[in-house]
Formats: structure tokens, sequence, C-alpha cells
């Protein structure tokens, strides 16, 4: 397998940082000034940045792109040799636009710092070529309200900045890594408008991870083929090993990312989930773009990891530029394939709904730290404590790659029924390309029924999910009402509508319950009332076998409940949209008038 490219990469080269002596004092960042002590608050953020807009404001460009909960602007910095500050003109240059994120966990603040050391670079002209072939957008603060609740409590595991950074997730308790497809937050919803407009070439979401401890101060994680575009992700294989070696020649170490399958026994073997879409590793694939991951490791010194984070910012950002056009060429020939698959008279072809992980795998060896599992006194049992300092090279067992574990016949589209705004707004939202149906149509379509719902026991981010359900399809000839929504599969990111609407996906509408509404009965048949429709239809040779067999099973026998539902589903009162899902499938070329939906 292919991932194996980083494992030749040096393990004990020191750490070579570049001191910040050189500097004027107006020039260094507040993690400089404090030795690594602090991190910048957003005000001083947001004036170091405009510092540098200031600097050179013709190659940087501070704007934002949207608001917190709390009313922030989340600022975007836009970096282009051509001036090229709109998406209009960004385009126009043919060079690839790579977004580069941080805080989206604002105690995460790494790959804050090392974004203010790169600006100052760039503005005071000390890496002159760096953004020649490539426009750069940093969104260094997404999780602007998070960050700004600071504690030096917030990240247990996490070696500095001793004086605090900020909190996990968002002013309303929201996790904006868990936010991606559902867009429940108002950051989420404006990054995914961002990255709507601006459709970028690549994605980079730095963030801080612990757990394990071993040598490697950073680590990486990018979606594979077949779950990232196979052009996409060659073009990922000939680079990112390029990216990650200059890193560790300039002192920094660095591996996959460290998800043991085991935590009491290190060297069972390491796996890798196939990311959901919830999460920026698993949506950018929905958008046939790669985004990588780096979780830097919070065992480290905070100054160690900021000048990680930074040298792989850097290298990464001048290997696009020096291969920008061939990442172009990956992601524009993945959208054109997307859209030629959607295509009124494509063949039939199918679409993952949900991903599984190969049985086998690959070998790695790991710069683990000396460990020794013990008695825990806190979770009683056993409990593995490292000891840094002293290397112990395992050989792990890998498991990585993504395959298919549930497949559907892709559809020529989606229709939404009219009436449920919340499922036009995450459309919206999306960018999606949608229609409004003008006429009350009537075609055939494959319908959705959910029955046996089972909810966690829990919220999560806020709701209650839909663990599992019952689940059938059929083909229907329906009437569509006026207003309906029409979401055609020739488009570029049809992938998208595909993880919100099928029911079975992870993160599907249904699963975030955002649709539970119906799974409810809103209307009741008297028992009186049942019981003479009952008699009657027993006239029924049919409906009376039928119900001796049900009558069989001693548990439903039993169950007032399961009876009056048995036979209230066989009556004209029954309302037959309990457990319809308002989202149908159009298997077969149609046509419809309709209006195109502004904003999609």
């Amino acid at each position: 397998m292919k991932r194996l490219f980083v494992l030749f990469i040096a393990l004990f080269i020191p750490c070579l940082t570049i001191g910040a002596d050189d500097f004027p004092d107006q020039w260094l960042t507040v993690a400089e000034k404090t030795d690594f002590r602090a991190t910048s608050s957003y005000d001083e953020t947001m004036t170091f940045l405009r510092k540098a807009e200031a600097a050179a404001p013709e190659l940087i460009r501070v704007t934002d792109f949207g608001r917190s909960a709390q009313g922030r602007p989340l600022p975007l910095v836009i970096v282009s040799t051509d001036g090229a500050f709109t998406p209009q003109a960004a385009a126009g240059t043919g060079k690839p636009v790579v977004l580069m994120q941080s805080c989206i966990h604002a105690g995460e603040v790494d790959g804050k710092d090392a974004t203010l050391m790169i600006l100052r670079d760039l503005a005071l002209g000390r890496r002159p070529d760096l953004a020649k072939g490539v426009i750069i957008l940093f969104a260094p603060i997404y999780n602007a309200d998070g960050h700004e609740r600071v504690s030096p409590y917030n990240r247990s595991n996490q070696n500095g900045p001793v004086e605090g950074m900020g909190y996990r997730a968002t002013a309303d308790g929201i996790n904006l890594n868990r936010d991606f497809l559902r867009l429940a937050s108002p950051e989420a919803r404006a990054m995914a408008g961002l990255v709507a407009t601006w459709n970028p070439d690549l994605h980079v979401d730095n963030h801080v991870t612990n757990g394990s401890d071993h040598a490697w101060v950073l680590t990486w994680l990018v979606a594979e083929a077949p779950q990232l575009d196979p052009a996409v992700d060659a073009w990922v294989d000939a680079h990112l090993p390029k990216v990650l070696a200059a890193t560790a020649a300039a002192g920094h170490p660095n591996g996959p990312y460290v998800d043991l399958v085991s935590r009491t026994d290190p060297a069972a073997g390491m796996l890798w989930d196939v990311a959901q879409p919830r999460y920026s590793s698993g949506y950018f694939p929905l958008r046939n773009r790669p985004s990588i991951l780096i979780e830097m490791h919070a065992h480290k010194p905070f100054r160690d990891r900021v000048y990680a984070n930074r040298s792989f910012m850097e290298e990464l950002i001048g290997e696009v530029g020096r291969s920008g056009k061939e990442l172009v060429r990956a992601v524009t020939a993945a959208d054109a394939a997307t859209i030629s698959r959607g295509r009124a008279d494509a063949e039939p072809s199918e679409v993952v709904v949900r991903w599984g992980v190969a049985e086998e795998g690959d070998t790695l060896t790991w710069p683990a730290y000396e460990w020794t599992v013990e008695d825990s006194v806190t979770l009683g049992g056993r409990q593995v404590r490292y000891h840094p300092g002293e290397i112990r090279e395992v050989d792990l067992e890998w498991r990585h790659a993504p395959v298919p574990e549930l497949e559907l016949p892709r559809p020529r589209g989606y229709l939404v029924l009219s009436g449920w705004p919340q499922i036009e707004e995450v459309v919206a939202g999306h960018g999606l390309r949608a229609y409004r149906i003008e006429k009350v149509a009537e075609l055939e379509v494959e319908t959705i029924r959910l029955s046996k719902p089972e909810f966690a026991t829990f919220s999560y981010q806020g709701v209650v999910m839909v663990e599992n359900f019952d689940a059938s399809r059929r083909t229907e000839r329906r009437t569509i009402p006026a207003g309906s929504l029409w979401i055609p599969a020739d488009q570029p990111n049809f992938e998208i509508a595909v993880q919100l609407f099928e029911p079975e996906a992870p993160d599907s509408l249904v699963r975030w319950g955002a649709v539970s509404s119906l799974f409810e009965r809103k209307i009741y048949i008297g028992t009186d009332v049942l019981e003479g429709l009952a008699r009657e239809m027993l006239a029924d040779d049919v409906i009376r076998r039928e119900w001796e067999v049900a009558l069989d099973d001693p548990d439903f026998a039993a169950n007032r409940s399961a009876r009056y539902l048995w036979w209230y589903r066989r009556t004209p009162y029954w309302d037959e949209t309990v457990g319809l899902l308002p989202v149908l499938r159009v298997m077969q070329p149609t046509k419809f008038e309709f209006e195109a939906v502004p904003g999609t």
C-alpha cells in the first residue's frame, strides 16, 4: 500500500529553529515575546494581521468570512502576488488556492502562531518567492469565541502555552470539527460559504493531539483513494512525501497520525477510521479536494510545535507553488468526472454511502517512548504509562485503506419536498445547485420510509442523534408539490447531497435528528372506531390469515400498542407520510418546470 512514503523520515535530528532576535520588537509575535509562555489574544492577532497588511498591501489583504455566534469577525488573510484578492480574480490567475485553517479547537493554537510568523516573513520580504505560484487563504482563528475563553486549564495534556489557551468548543458548545456537513453553527456556515465561494484546491486543518507518546512532533492524516478521487490522491502521493521529508530535514520529526487500537497494548496496532463528513478530513473529499489534517504532538514543548507547524506549512506552500498546475488539473478532472457520472445520459453507476477500512494493512515503524503497563489508581484495571526519553521502535500493523461498506445506485438527483426549510438551509449552505419546482408535478420516484428509530440516550452537539432505524425503499408514482427543490446529480459537489440525504450515511440529516418529526404520529384513531373497522376487515380472507400469523408471536399478541398499530395501518385513516423521508430519489431522466434558487 502507498501510505508508507514517510517512513524514511529522520527521527532524531535536533530541532532547528529560527531565532526571533533578528526582528524588531514590533514584529515579534506574542509567543516569541513571552518565550512561548503565551499566545496572542484575538485583538492582538488582529493587530498583527493589520500590521502585515499595511506593510505589504499589494501582497496581503485582511478581511473576514463571517461572524461567530458572539459576533466576532472570523479573520481571513488572502496572500497573492498578483493582487488577486477575490475568488474571481484568483480563478483568473490559474494558480492553485490553498486554505490553511487553525484554531478550529481554539486551545490548539500552534497553527495560528505559525501563520503569524509566515505572514511576517512575507510582509517584510524575507520569503519573496514563497507565494509566487499559489494563492493562500489563512483562517487563523476559526473558533473565535472559544479562542477568547482563555485558561491554563483548558488543555490538561497539552504542554503550553503555560499562561493559557482557548477552549475546544464554540460559545454555545459546538465542536466545529464535527459540524462540516451539518452546519449547525454560524461559524460552520461561514466556512462552508468561504469554501463554496473560493473553491480551494487544497485544505489544511491545524490541530494539536495527545494520547500516546513518541518522538514525532508532527503527525498527519489525509484521505486516500477511493474515498478521495484517484487523480487527486495521486497528486498527494507524489508531493506530500517531499513536504514531510523537508520538514524532517529542518529538524522536525514527523509521521502518520497515531491512533492505536488498544489502550493497554500500544504494540497491538494502529487504525485510521475513515473520516466521516462531519470532520474536515472527510468533508473535503466530497468536494474532490484533499484535506491534510495536521496534529502537532501535545506533549512536545509549545516552541517546538509552533516551529514544526510553521516549517510544514512553508514547505507545503512551496511545493504547491511548484506543482500547482498538476493539482489544478487533478481537481478539475475530478469535478468533471463527478458531473459526467450524474448526467441524464450517463451509464448507471453507484454512490458510496458508507466507508469501512480494509482488513489488510501495512507495517509502520513507530518511534514510541518506552512504556510500562501499570495498575490504575483512578480507573482500576491496567493503564499505559510512557517514559519519555528512551525510544522503543515498534513495528505496528497499520490499517488505513478505505473500502466501500454500503453502495447504492446513483440517482439522477434528489427532490426535497416543500415545507422543510431546515433541509433547504443546509442545501444552500453548501452551495449545492438547486432549482425550485414551479408547478405541481407527478412522476415516478424512489421513496424511503423509516421506522423503528432508536435514539441516543444523551445529546451530542446539542441534539439527540438517531442511532438505528429500519429503512425500506420502493418505486412509487407521487405528486410533487410546487415549491419543492430539485438537486441534480450533474454537479461537482453532488457527493455532499448523497451524504446528507441517504439516511444510512453516518452524518445524514436523519442521523443528526434534523427530520425526526417524520417518525411522529400526529393523529390517532379511536379504539371504538378501530374495533368496528377491524371486525369488518376480518371478513377478508387475506387479512384474516395475516392476523392469525401475527398472533402466533406471543410478544406481539400481548402488546396492545403493536396490535393497535397493526390494524390502524390497514385503515384509510392511517397517515401514509409517517416515516416518509421528505427527500425523494429520482432514478430516471426527468424534466421539470423550475427556476434557479438564488445563492445555490
